[in-house]
């Protein structure tokens, strides 16, 4: 195989801090929502060699016979803690910009920055869900556009705050007189969003060093990664990064593990979706908000789990995923799975050999080799 066949992505995996993990269903691996189960499975991450693990932000569940998600981890405390459980993959949090006051996140990823020893990054998410934080009286009432310009003051004041000695702002959204932050990180952490939509993907360009891209299928994955590169591009952003999530299910078999997908669907909690579904078609932007649209469309088809979902045989999903890290021009790849331990293993350790012969590098493969000597 040449050089030019070749591709050389990132491996991650989001984290099950919601109970249920991913799957909507009563059918499925009934993960708990506890640190010493997430620290577990990115101790187990890093001992694969994959590059990061990221957790979700989420306030609130959406109940039905499962519970899905009604227990949730928060995403920056338990960042901390498994930063401190590790010694080198990347640990990256979330927070929601109207939840956390943007001089707030600054200080809070400073003391990251020093725990983790230069591996925190972070995610930011400008709002999609209204119950979620105005349950708490934090959601804003504000329109697509409005969300992202207040986002976009949000990580002005944060960066300021990340590397000036004292900050005054006076803007929409925000305040600040002669305001110190200390300490600093040694180097600003990576900023990450999963904006889908156009102004989304436009705000993640111009403010933040990655995009985490989620595709309807195949071809949709694809088309939305060359968007990004392209996008980039104009952007004058070469270095700028693109992350696909994917959710994997694995089996021995192409059959055996379409049968796993089978008992999950069995099992879907119907009431768990419409209520995500009424949630999120709450916000008064939910046409122009893409996620929002990809998580009810999820409800509506009554699916257990996303229906771009790899799912097959090692071989399969590594030819699979392949194809696909290579046609949208990938630069990582971060994983759900039915079972954080077990199929965890099957894909850092079969998937990613598959992924080897088909010319994509992982920096796991590299740790694995060199640990077996």
């Amino acid at each position: 195989m040449s050089d030019n066949d070749s591709k050389s992505v990132e491996f991650g995996v989001f984290l099950p801090v919601g109970n249920g993990g991913w799957i909507t269903s009563t059918t499925s691996p009934q993960l708990p929502a506890t640190y010493d189960y997430n620290k577990q499975v990115t101790i187990l991450a890093e001992t694969l060699g994959f590059d990061f693990a990221l957790s979700m932000a989420k306030w609130r569940g959406y109940g039905g016979p499962s519970q899905h998600w009604d227990i949730t981890l928060e995403s920056m405390t338990t960042m901390a803690g498994l930063a401190e459980a590790t010694s080198r993959i990347g640990v990256w949090g979330t927070v929601h910009t109207m939840v956390f006051h943007p001089a707030v996140v600054a200080k809070m990823s400073a003391v990251l920055d020093q725990i983790s020893k230069g591996r925190f990054g972070l995610n930011i998410v400008s709002g999609s869900n209204p119950t979620d934080q105005g349950q708490m009286g934090l959601w804003k009432d504000l329109d697509h556009s409005e969300r992202y310009e207040m986002a976009e003051e949000w990580l002005t004041v944060l960066k300021r705050l990340w590397t000036e000695d004292r900050v005054d702002h006076k803007g929409k959204h925000y305040e600040l007189t002669d305001c110190m932050s200390n300490p600093k990180p040694v180097t600003p952490p990576p900023i990450i969003c999963a904006g889908a939509s156009d102004r989304g993907f436009l705000f993640t360009m111009q403010h933040c060093t990655g995009s985490f891209m989620l595709g309807s299928d195949h071809d949709d994955f694809i088309k939305t990664g060359l968007r990004a590169k392209e996008l980039a591009a104009q952007q004058g952003k070469p270095d700028f990064k693109t992350y696909g999530l994917f959710t994997i299910v694995p089996g021995a078999t192409d059959a055996e593990a379409r049968e796993r997908v089978a008992l999950y669907d069995s099992g879907v909690d119907t009431i768990a979706l419409d209520n995500q579904t009424r949630e999120y078609s709450g916000d008064k932007s939910f046409k122009q908000n893409t996620m929002a649209q990809r998580f009810g469309s999820q409800g509506e088809q009554r699916n257990s789990m996303t229906r771009a979902a790899l799912v097959g045989s090692p071989e399969t999903i590594g030819n699979k995923l392949a194809e696909i890290i290579k046609g949208a021009q990938l630069d990582g790849v971060t994983v759900i799975v039915p079972d954080f331990i077990d199929d965890l293993k099957v894909v850092g350790i079969e998937v990613l050999e598959v992924l080897e012969h088909n010319g994509v590098q992982t920096n796991a493969r590299v740790h694995q080799k060199a640990a077996r000597g």
